[in-house]
């Protein structure tokens, strides 16, 4: 726990932002089914499985998406009051220098040109409206995480914080527990010499038993033979 605390934190500390928000935002003819279709692109500066992910996402909350063959077909789009839900747009996802591309276009030939333009011209606010979309969202994953990192290791920090009063609990413990045992030591060794000192003094008690017990048995000796003298 305490090694993947240190790994998260890294992790952390270590992100420097996300790179430069970049709008490259232009007009960008694509070609479908052979056939050329003016609109609009932003290179979005992230991944781009991260890119495609978003941008899909974010159409399928104002549109109905279709996925056709090399792009996508969008109806019912309507974001503010930049596209008109009666036309149908056509949308890719590419890679390019490691970025995202995303392009979008109406998808038919009945425009003039001033229709076109003014299309082309809200679609490019679109892209940049959906590019600030995922700048914010990928700055916004990095807070959450930066978050959810913060929760662990204040958890982390509140334990580290009760085992060390835990720890200094037990240490005042010990040292109590060594205080008493350094005094039932001292009433050990002290019983221990009064022991020593007892068996000197009943080994000596016991040999002078000893010795009185054998003046005895010669005096009741003495006694004895005296008694046979009598006649």
């Amino acid at each position: 726990m305490f090694k993947q605390t240190i790994v998260l934190i890294i992790a952390v500390v270590g992100f420097q932002g996300l790179a430069a928000q970049t709008y490259i935002i232009k007009e960008e003819t694509q070609r479908i089914n052979n056939v050329k279709y003016p609109g609009v692109s932003s290179l979005v500066n992230g991944d781009f499985n991260i890119v495609e992910d978003f941008w899909l996402d974010y159409i399928k909350e104002y549109g109905k998406v279709r996925r056709k063959r090399n792009y996508y077909q969008i109806t019912d789009f309507v974001v503010k009051t930049w596209t008109n839900d009666t036309v149908t747009y056509a949308t890719r996802i590419d890679a390019k220098d490691s970025l995202g591309l995303i392009w979008l276009a109406p998808f038919g030939l009945d425009f003039n040109e001033d229709e076109l333009k003014t299309i082309n011209t809200n679609l490019s606010k679109i892209l940049k409206l959906a590019t600030r979309g995922y700048y914010v969202s990928r700055v916004q994953k990095k807070i959450d995480q930066s978050e959810d990192a913060a929760i662990v290791v204040s958890k982390s920090h509140q334990k580290l914080i009760y085992n060390g009063e835990n720890l200094v609990d037990d240490l005042k413990a010990a040292e109590e527990l060594m205080a008493e045992l350094e005094i039932k030591v001292e009433e050990t060794i002290l019983k221990i010499r009064v022991l020593n000192q007892q068996i000197i003094d009943n080994k000596a008690s016991t040999i002078q038993a000893y010795e009185d017990l054998e003046n005895i048995k010669k005096v009741t000796d003495g006694h004895k033979e005296s008694l046979k003298k009598i006649k």
